[in-house]
């Protein structure tokens, strides 16, 4: 179904129709103008749907971005705490803090290095994902 141009065409649907002729001329110039309004409201629609679209696809790329980086700079800071934990202690940080075995002292100390230092890592990550 092809739609005229908005504006001139309800002018043209009237003077195409004979003045008088017993009421039809104004129900056909009110379908034309109803038509009209409807092509122009899904016009609108169409518009406001594709603009939504796309602040969803933003969204999505924002916030994969955002996972990808926050996990990339956790790998990356956990390897640097497990460098330097082995470079002070001259051991291997332990591989299962809650294990019976790994002293408390141990535990604790590599639960707050690593947990702060990944923390730290997963905030700049993503700040400066957001920076960009």
């Amino acid at each position: 179904m092809s739609r005229q141009p908005s504006g001139r065409s309800s002018a043209r649907a009237r003077d195409a129709i004979p003045a008088g002729s017993d009421g039809l001329a104004d129900e056909l110039a009110a379908i034309q103008m109803a038509r009209e309004r409807l092509g122009d409201d899904l016009d609108r629609l169409n518009e406001e749907v594709r603009a939504q679209m796309g602040q969803t696809l933003e969204n999505a790329a924002w916030k994969l971005a955002v996972t990808v980086s926050a996990v990339a700079a956790g790998i990356m800071m956990r390897k640097t705490v497990t460098a330097a934990w082995k470079g002070v202690r001259k051991t291997d940080p332990p591989s299962n803090p809650a294990d019976r075995n790994t002293g408390w002292p141990d535990a604790l100390a590599w639960a707050a290095a690593s947990g702060l230092a990944v923390g730290i890592a997963r905030l700049l990550a993503t700040r400066g994902a957001a920076a960009g």
